[in-house]
């Protein structure tokens, strides 16, 4: 692989530094110039395609982290970030939020911060919905230990990111169905997650006896069969006795007033008929 091709496979950008540890001689790397690179800065050369986000990581002597690099990894995340998530050592630049130093080193040639860096920065950052979404997702994909995240997280200043973390149970299997839960919670509903109903199946949500609400969006349907399998378990549950609410993510995160009111009217409804 020549110069030009590794510095493509690393998103477009790299220091001097990663180049010629990798093999590229000096001269190898002033050819790049003849390929269109350029040097947004001493000591980096960059590409005219080179990732914008990359870029401005190694401008900034900083590393992708929390809900940037969530989505890099494949993490489970509500909303994209609308500014970009830095880790660095240093307090010099802006236009960016800025995260403190890495604890994990991460063995990536891009400059994006380890799986447990970008969870840790997210549950002490963002919103409790992607804060716990990003945690439940890196532990069911990537393995990550949750004694690691806990012993990282065991100063007293951090007792909020421990309890997102404790929220990450792993029950949830979607961003829609934490937002639901958290939603519920914060009504003080009774309920139980993913129930297991003779006849029925798993279920995502039962509240009191006789309520199942089910939170699916269009991709959980990936086929024509999933859809069917999936009307059927619902009429299933009806033909037993049960009533069945069935919300779209949207619903869940515009309109959580509504989502509750019919909720609200079903078990009032449960109430009538004892």
């Amino acid at each position: 692989m020549d110069a030009l091709e590794y510095l493509t496979s690393v998103g477009g950008v790299a220091r001097v530094g990663l180049l010629r540890a990798n093999g590229h001689t000096p001269s190898a790397i002033c050819k790049l110039a003849f390929a269109g690179a350029y040097q947004p800065r001493k000591g980096i050369w960059a590409l005219p395609s080179a990732d914008p986000e990359y870029l401005s990581a190694i401008l900034n002597n900083g590393q992708l982290t929390c809900a940037s690099a969530a989505s890099r990894y494949g993490l489970w995340i509500k909303d994209k970030p609308l500014r970009l998530h830095l880790a660095t050592r240093h307090c010099r630049g802006r236009g960016f939020v800025r995260h403190g130093g890495l604890r994990l080193s991460s063995e990536n040639a891009i400059p994006l911060a380890s799986v447990e860096d970008t969870v840790i920065h997210a549950l002490t950052c963002l919103p409790e919905v992607d804060a716990i979404s990003i945690a439940q997702s890196a532990m069911q994909q990537f393995g990550v230990p949750r004694t690691l995240l806990e012993c990282e997280l065991s100063a007293n200043y951090y007792g909020n990111a421990r309890r997102l973390l404790a929220k990450a149970d792993g029950l949830s299997e979607s961003v829609p169905e934490i937002s639901a839960r958290l939603l519920f919670e914060q009504e003080g509903l009774a309920f139980r997650r993913q129930v297991q109903i003779r006849g029925v199946g798993r279920v995502d949500f039962l509240i009191g006896r006789r309520l199942i609400v089910e939170v699916n969006g269009y991709a959980f349907h990936h086929s024509r069969e999933a859809w069917r399998k999936d009307m059927a378990r619902l009429n299933a549950a009806q033909a037993r006795g049960f009533d069945v609410l069935s919300f779209a993510p949207e619903t869940i995160w515009n309109n959580p007033e509504q989502v509750m009111e019919e909720i609200r009217a079903v078990l009032s409804h449960h109430n009538q008929r004892r």
